[in-house]
């Protein structure tokens, strides 16, 4: 019960507002959606989902990954019927121990030779990857005045010891113990850069600042508190742009990892026909040209264009982009004895964190 007030408690509720909703003979059915994605990202999804369906009545709730995966697994009421994430180690994992409903239409969408979906958007018939998000990094724009911007990871590192002084005390870094997306992002930049000890050791150096979420985080750099923030989901990034001028927003070249928002349909539900109807929304073209259109999360579908789609960039930046997979291997992070490692490495490495 603790637990439901404490997450009840940092919980935004969305209710779907029905737009020129046609009158029926029975009461709408109320579908709940619970996603560690902010509302600002999902509600065109939801506005136009409701539109066409306005025979559901759709509730949204934010939670923080770490806080959804536990409220799921604690079979807490009332439980959603769709679970929405961009933390893919944990989506992965709460499907692969039972807590998943199959949609068996979208699987034999995903064999035919035509299909619009890439196939490694999905996880068996369970988990549904919609969107294709670049992490990046930000920069305070003042502060960037008359610097040369970097563009890779050998630069960037450059460009910290040019200007230690300057940043001292101002970078910024999720604080991968509390969020998900941050530990999902170190684990995999951990595999993947070389240079990742001499990051780590930068950082500490500079007295690098931790956040326990994306808006704090930007709002940090917005406010010229702290000059730069390292591995920030790409989506959340753009859409702080389009209302504070004042960050620039760098995708590094040598690479750059890329999570997908993942969906799936509870075990638990009731109302099962609804939960498919939404799943199969996302993954539609209507509904993935909302998201193209007004959102800033890039669409996974393959005939799905544009500049901010999954087909785009990967056509254009191809060597750039590193996918994490949504397989098995991503268990690797959910495993709690190799999360452990990676936090005490992190946390030894960063002695001087806030």
């Amino acid at each position: 019960m603790t637990l439901l007030k404490g997450i009840i408690g940092v919980c935004l509720l969305f209710a779907s507002t029905l737009v020129d909703a046609k009158p029926t003979n029975s009461p709408p059915v109320t579908l709940r959606v619970f996603g560690a994605a902010y509302l600002s990202e999902m509600k065109p999804l939801l506005d136009d989902f409701s539109m066409r369906n306005p025979d559901i009545n759709v509730q949204y709730r934010w939670m923080s990954s770490e806080d959804l995966d536990s409220y799921i697994r604690s079979n807490a009421e009332p439980q959603p019927d769709i679970t929405i994430s961009s933390v893919m180690h944990l989506q992965l994992r709460l499907v692969n121990d039972g807590y998943a409903l199959e949609h068996d239409q979208l699987l034999a969408q995903e064999t035919s030779e035509n299909s619009p979906f890439p196939i490694w958007s999905q996880w068996r018939n369970a988990l549904f990857g919609f969107s294709f998000e670049p992490a990046v990094v930000v920069f305070n724009k003042a502060f960037m005045q008359d610097k040369e911007l970097p563009t890779n990871r050998t630069e960037l590192l450059g460009f910290i010891r040019q200007h230690s002084d300057e940043l001292m005390g101002r970078i910024g870094l999720f604080d991968i113990r509390k969020v998900g997306v941050g530990y999902l992002l170190w684990s995999f930049e951990r595999q993947q850069a070389r240079n990742y000890g001499q990051f780590l050791e930068l950082f500490n150096y500079h007295y690098a600042r931790t956040f326990d979420s994306t808006r704090s985080m930007l709002r940090a750099v917005s406010l010229g508190q702290i000059a730069m923030s390292y591995q920030v989901v790409g989506s959340y990034a753009n859409s702080w742009l389009k209302l504070h001028d004042d960050i620039v927003v760098v995708p590094m070249e040598d690479y750059t990892p890329v999570i997908m928002r993942t969906a799936f349909i509870n075990r638990t539900t009731q109302n099962t026909e609804q939960a498919k109807q939404f799943i199969s929304y996302l993954l539609s073209s209507p509904g993935q040209w909302v998201m193209a259109e007004q959102t800033n999360m890039p669409p996974i579908r393959l005939d799905v264009t544009g500049k901010k789609s999954a087909q785009y960039m990967r056509e254009a930046f191809a060597d750039q982009l590193k996918p994490l997979p949504l397989d098995v291997r991503l268990l690797v992070f959910a495993d709690k004895s190799k999360k452990e490692i990676v936090i005490t490495e992190w946390e030894n490495a960063l002695k001087n964190y806030d």
